[in-house]
C-alpha cells in the first residue's frame, strides 16, 4: 500500500485553459487526450462532437476530423511514433486507425482477443511505446495485449480478478522510460506496475478512503522525472507518486476555476513535464506546469 510523503517541492500552476474548436464550437463530453512528442501536439477525443482534434499546447486548434461512418463515439486515443492515430469507439469493441491527417486506414486486427469465449473485445485502454508497439487492455479477459508495429501479436499477460497482477477494468496504460508498464484500473488495485515481460512488480491504491487511495482512477502518465501521474475522476484530483507508490503531491478539487477540476477523465504529459488534464465535467482542457520550471 502506498505511503504518504507529500512534497512541498512539487507545485503546479495553471498556464492554459481551452474548451473550443474553431468550427465545431465548444467541447461536448471530451473524454481522452494524448500528447504527440514528435510534433509537439495534443490530440483530443471529443465524444459529444464525434471528433478527433489536434491542438498546440497553448490551446490553438490546428485541425479536426470527423466521420459519420468510422468515428461516432471516440473515447480513447493514442498516437504512434510514426504519426498514426488509434481511436477506441464508445462500444469499446474495436480500434480504428487513422493516419496523421485523419484518413481512415482500417481497424486493428485484434489477434488473440477476437475469438475468445466472450468473442467481442471490451477495450479499456490503448497506448503506444517509443518503438511503435501497441498496448491494448481487454477488460473481458483482464489481459494486456501487445502488438508489434506490423500488427503481429507480440505477447499477452494478465488475468481477470482483483489480486495483485490481475485486472478488472483498465482505464489507462502508460509506458515508463525503462519499458515498465503502468496500468490504472477502476476496480482492481488502482495502479499496477509490470515489467516489459508482463511480470507483476508492484501496485498501490485501494478503492477506499485515504489520500493515497482512489475513488475512480481515470488516466495515467509518466513524466521525465519518473513521477506517476494519475487522475481521480470522482475526487476531482491529480495525484503524483514516485515509482515505489509513495504519494508525493496532489492538486485539484471540485470547481470551475483555474486549478480546480470537474470529473477529470484523462491525463497526458509532455517533455517539459507540463500536465494536460481533460475534464468531462467542465468540458475543457487545463494545462499545468511545474512552478520550478518558470524560475
Amino acid at each position: 500500500m502506498a505511503t504518504l510523503l507529500l512534497s512541498t517541492a512539487l507545485e503546479y500552476r495553471t498556464v492554459t485553459i481551452f474548451n473550443q474548436h474553431l468550427y465545431l464550437g465548444t467541447f461536448t463530453r471530451p473524454r481522452a487526450i494524448a500528447y504527440d512528442a514528435k510534433h509537439a501536439e495534443l490530440w483530443l477525443a471529443d465524444t459529444g462532437n464525434g471528433a478527433i482534434s489536434v491542438f498546440r499546447p497553448d490551446g490553438a486548434e490546428l485541425y479536426s476530423f470527423t466521420s459519420k461512418q468510422y468515428l461516432r463515439d471516440p473515447v480513447r486515443v493514442a498516437i504512434a511514433p510514426n504519426g498514426g492515430v488509434a481511436v477506441v469507439e464508445g462500444n469499446r469493441a474495436r480500434i480504428r486507425l487513422f493516419n496523421y491527417r485523419g484518413v481512415y486506414k482500417g481497424d486493428v486486427a485484434l489477434s488473440g482477443i477476437e475469438g475468445t469465449p466472450l468473442q467481442t473485445p471490451l477495450i479499456g485502454a490503448v497506448t503506444y511505446d517509443g518503438e511503435g508497439k501497441l498496448y491494448v487492455a481487454d477488460n473481458h479477459s483482464g489481459q494486456i495485449f501487445i502488438y508489434d508495429p506490423d500488427g503481429r501479436k507480440r505477447q499477452q499477460f494478465g488475468s481477470r480478478g482483483t489480486d495483485e497482477g490481475q485486472l478488472m477494468s483498465v482505464c489507462a496504460i502508460a509506458i515508463g522510460s525503462d519499458g515498465a508498464i503502468y496500468v490504472a484500473d477502476q476496480q482492481a488495485l488502482a495502479v499496477q506496475v509490470f515489467d516489459s515481460q508482463g511480470n507483476f512488480v508492484r501496485g498501490w491504491g485501494r478503492h477506499e478512503m485515504g489520500a493515497a487511495n482512489f475513488s475512480l482512477p481515470s488516466g495515467i502518465a509518466i513524466d521525465s522525472q519518473g513521477h506517476v501521474i494519475v487522475t481521480d475522476e470522482l475526487r476531482h484530483q491529480v495525484k503524483l507518486f514516485n515509482t515505489a507508490g509513495v504519494l508525493l503531491h496532489q492538486f485539484g478539487g471540485l470547481g470551475e476555476g483555474a486549478g480546480q477540476l470537474s470529473f477529470p477523465s484523462d491525463v497526458s504529459v509532455d517533455e517539459k513535464d507540463r500536465i494536460y488534464v481533460i475534464e468531462r465535467g467542465n468540458a475543457r482542457v487545463q494545462v499545468f506546469e511545474p512552478v520550478s520550471a518558470s524560475h
